[in-house]
This record gives C-alpha cells, sequence and structure tokens, in this order.
C-alpha cells in the first residue's frame, strides 16, 4: 500500500476532494499526507523583476495563499488523525514543483485534483495534472 501520499493543493474545492481521497487512502494504510502549494510562475519571474516591487508583493500574497491553504491540509489531516507534513514549495512551474516535492519527501503515491479542462482551454491553459502524468515516474490518482 501506499504510505506517503504527496497532495498538491490550491485552496480549491477540487483540491481539497483530492485531500478527501488522500486521507481515505492514509486511513486505509496507515500512511502520511504530504501537502505542497506550489505558487506556480508569474510574468515576472520570466521578465527578471524578480526582488522588484511588484514580485514581492505578488510573492508575500502567493506565501499568504500557499499558507491558509496548507493550514487546511493540517486541520484535516489532524481530525482524521493522520501523520501530516507540508511543504510551501518555491515559485516555478507547479508540475516541476509537485514531482521535486514527490522525490525529495519519498512519496511513493500523488494524489491530484484535475480541474477537467477541455478543447481549447486545455491547450491554452494547459494542465499541471497532465505534466505531472507525462513527466513522473510515481504512480499518480487523479481526483475529478
Amino acid at each position: 500500500m501506499y504510505r506517503r501520499i504527496l497532495v498538491p493543493v490550491d485552496g480549491t474545492e477540487r483540491a481539497a476532494a483530492a485531500l478527501g481521497a488522500a486521507l481515505g487512502l492514509a486511513h486505509l494504510a496507515g500512511g502520511t499526507i504530504i501537502g505542497v502549494h506550489v505558487a506556480g510562475e508569474t510574468p515576472l519571474l520570466a521578465t527578471g523583476d524578480v526582488g522588484g516591487p511588484f514580485y514581492d508583493a505578488w510573492r508575500n500574497e502567493a506565501d499568504r495563499l500557499g499558507r491558509d491553504a496548507l493550514a487546511y491540509v493540517v486541520r484535516r489531516a489532524t481530525e482524521a488523525g493522520i501523520p501530516c507534513e507540508t511543504v510551501l514549495a518555491p515559485p516555478g512551474p507547479a508540475w516541476d514543483g509537485i514531482i521535486a516535492t514527490a522525490r525529495e519527501r519519498a512519496c511513493d503515491l500523488i494524489v491530484m485534483a484535475s480541474h477537467g479542462r477541455h478543447g481549447l482551454a486545455a491547450q491554452l491553459l494547459g494542465s499541471e495534472t497532465q505534466r505531472v502524468l507525462t513527466h513522473c515516474d510515481i504512480p499518480v490518482l487523479v481526483v475529478r
């Protein structure tokens, strides 16, 4: 069974559903939940404006949202009696931060939400879930 389960969270209801599934699996296996939040990328990273006032404001807000999402993971895991760790990953491509955290924390499963985008929206916005599935050798359970 899966003992170290990574759950990427972003504060959405879909991520909460994935967390619920992960908590159920952890309960069955006596496992641990590792919650991760990756701020994603800002256009300021691409322009090299790292450290400027706009970047600093974005980073402060991104970190606050990440801490809130991870606090939710801790609350749910504590209520369920499941051991829990959290990681506030540095900004960057979310899929890359998810995979890096899973490897660093020796996770044997990633449980993540899919926003279910199709067609042009999926092509334009991309899919972090699809990128994780494509680039990761760790099993991934997708919750919709």
